[in-house]
């Protein structure tokens, strides 16, 4: 995630802390450069910089790591961290969120009232900054964010309708061009190229388009 970009588009009111100020020693920018100002806060953990978020140049803050040379080890959660080491945002935050295990990519096949009404329903998470997408079944998917599952500050849920029966393309009149019946190779193409727009990565995984299919 780039460090202008929010989890969400859109957030209330009632999600935003705002006008909130720091002397220093508190909160930092994700490259080690300690901040001092006015940030804000959001119901999902995320903080920012300015009193409210400003487009291109609201970045995003990280708990303060004091400079190598300030003390010889500095611990995370109990977790001692080289400071000598380049600072990298996905290893703090790791340390911070629970230790979850990862489950292997689970096949789904449809089933028999998946075919009658056309479609199936997919689950997948995405890892945060990072180009990891693995297929869960729909109890994994479910218990992400709960005790056992995978930790939802890592993890993003993503649910896709997939077409499974109908015919393998678009079916149009011949003379109108009107869409008769959706195909199964269009609809799941049109379905892939929406979810990838926010999830890119997502192309590497749907690329059999009548994958499951009758």
């Amino acid at each position: 995630m780039s460090e202008f970009r929010r989890k969400r588009i859109y957030y209330t009111k009632a999600q935003v802390t705002t006008g909130l100020y720091t002397e220093g020693k508190e909160w930092m920018f994700i490259n080690g450069e300690e901040y001092i100002g006015q940030y804000h806060r959001y119901t999902t953990e995320e903080v920012f910089s300015e009193p409210n978020f400003v487009k291109d140049k609201s970045r995003i803050l990280i708990p303060y790591i004091p400079p190598i040379g300030n003390q010889d080890t500095i611990k995370i959660g109990g977790v001692p961290f080289d400071a000598s080491k380049n600072f990298v945002y996905d290893q703090i935050k790791e340390v911070k969120f629970k230790k979850s295990l990862t489950p292997n990519d689970v096949v789904v096949e449809p089933v028999e009232k998946d075919f009658k009404r056309g479609y199936m329903e997919r689950y997948f998470a995405h890892k945060i900054n990072d180009k990891i997408v693995i297929e869960l079944d729909k109890d994994n998917f479910s218990n992400i964010g709960k005790d056992g599952g995978l930790d939802k500050n890592l993890w993003e849920k993503i649910k896709i309708r997939w077409k499974v029966s109908g015919p393998e393309y678009d079916q149009r009149d011949k003379k109108s061009g009107i869409l008769k019946e959706s195909g199964i190779i269009d609809t799941n193409r049109r379905t892939t190229a929406i979810i990838s727009e926010k999830y890119p990565h997502m192309m590497d995984v749907l690329i059999d388009l009548s994958k499951f299919s009758q």
